[in-house]
């Protein structure tokens, strides 16, 4: 299921909510998948968004088939609403 990128609607987001649909241990942190996200990948030139969830750091972000994967520094729970910005 493609991530609902926000940024298109609104570019200048900085504040959403969203559920946690996974969330993987990786070799750089922990690979969060949202269903809705306002944080850029990197492409294209640009560099990527980084910000918090919840209480934790998004440290990179990456597109892969249209799913947005937000790295971070700690593990988020699957399910759950988090904040972002």
């Amino acid at each position: 299921m493609e991530t609902e990128k926000l940024y298109y609607q609104d570019p200048y987001l900085t504040a959403f909510t969203a559920r946690v649909l996974s969330c993987e241990k990786s070799k750089s942190g922990w690979a969060v998948v949202l269903d809705r996200t306002a944080f850029y990948p990197e492409g294209g030139g640009q560099p990527e968004d980084h910000g918090t969830l919840g209480a934790v750091q998004v440290t990179d972000v990456h597109e892969t088939k249209g799913v947005i994967f937000h790295t971070c520094d700690g593990p988020v729970e699957i399910g759950t609403q988090v904040a972002g910005g």
